[in-house]
């Protein structure tokens, strides 16, 4: 096989490995850091939210986190999910900018349904 074409495969399963296992991570975490009163956001659209959603969560669509940003409480963890994991990425990069210190990417919200 051609380098030229290997070595962004090569980079393409690490960054795949990369992302579960942060994910993974996170989702250790999770058990404790509810206990702690930490929050579930959805930041998936309201019709997404609505066709599914973990009990508990609250829907804050990624395109309204910013104004509604004064709704979360930045002394509480926060725990941000989506459908894929990129929406999520971009409302735990948001939050840290605004000075959020505690916030957890889940990435896909189903895998927060054993908790």
């Amino acid at each position: 096989m051609n380098e030229t074409i290997i070595y962004p495969i090569i980079a393409i399963v690490i960054f795949i490995a990369y992302k579960k296992y942060t994910y993974y991570k996170v989702l250790k975490l999770v058990p404790s850091l509810l206990k702690q009163d930490g929050k579930i956001i959805d930041v998936r659209t309201e019709s997404e939210f609505a066709s599914g959603n973990k009990k508990g969560s609250i829907n804050i669509p990624l395109a309204s986190l910013k104004n509604r940003i004064d709704e979360l409480d930045d002394t509480k963890p926060i725990i941000v999910c989506c459908a894929s994991g990129s929406r999520s990425t971009l409302a735990r990069r948001l939050l840290i900018s605004k000075g959020f210190k505690n916030v957890y990417n889940a990435g896909k919200w189903k895998s927060l349904l054993k908790f």
